[in-house]
């Protein structure tokens, strides 16, 4: 049985802090997703308005209420580093899907690795799913290194799984982790 906390987390680390999305996550998220290579291997759509960042940070509590999602803020110091959550939750199969992406000024440094995880660890060990799974574009090797270090095992090449704006098909890296 997946332990839904009823007030939404703030999950501490020792040097980063996965924290609910804040009104003031608002202008730091509008201006990160300005980075086309957030769009380009994620589903955050390009070119990015300020009114999705306002949607993204005010539904997330009304999402995670409703066991839909989990979005959190990467803050590591006080500041703004990027998201991280989970979605596609199965509730009756306790797996769910994990998503994440960085500004680019906190990229290649270990950051992203320990955010997922300690979100890896909080979503198995207190939740209680059984099972996260992660897709990474094929392209996308910094984050299937990302997820390899954070202890996610490579499960298979999925041959045209997801499509780009522009129509191409892409091959996309199937990655989980799993207790019990």
């Amino acid at each position: 049985m997946i332990n839904w906390p009823i007030d939404f987390p703030t999950v501490k680390g020792n040097q980063l802090t996965l924290r609910p999305l804040r009104e003031e996550d608002i202008d730091p998220i509008f201006e990160a997703c300005q980075d086309t290579t957030i769009s380009a291997f994620t589903r955050v759509p390009f070119p990015y308005e300020r009114s999705m960042a306002e949607d993204f940070v005010r539904e997330s509590d009304v999402a995670y209420r409703n066991h839909v999602s989990v979005s959190f803020a990467i803050e590591i110091d006080g500041a703004f580093a990027g998201t991280i959550g989970l979605h596609s939750i199965q509730l009756g199969d306790h797996m769910a899907e994990v998503g994440y992406w960085m500004d680019k000024n906190y990229r290649g440094n270990g950051i992203c690795t320990q955010a997922l995880k300690l979100l890896a660890d909080f979503s198995l060990d207190v939740m209680g799913f059984r099972r996260l799974e992660a897709l990474a574009d094929f392209d996308n090797v910094g984050s299937q290194k990302v997820m390899e270090k954070a202890g996610f095992t490579r499960d298979a090449l999925l041959k045209n799984r997801a499509t780009k704006r522009d129509g191409r098909q892409i091959d996309m890296a199937l990655y989980s982790i799993a207790r019990g």
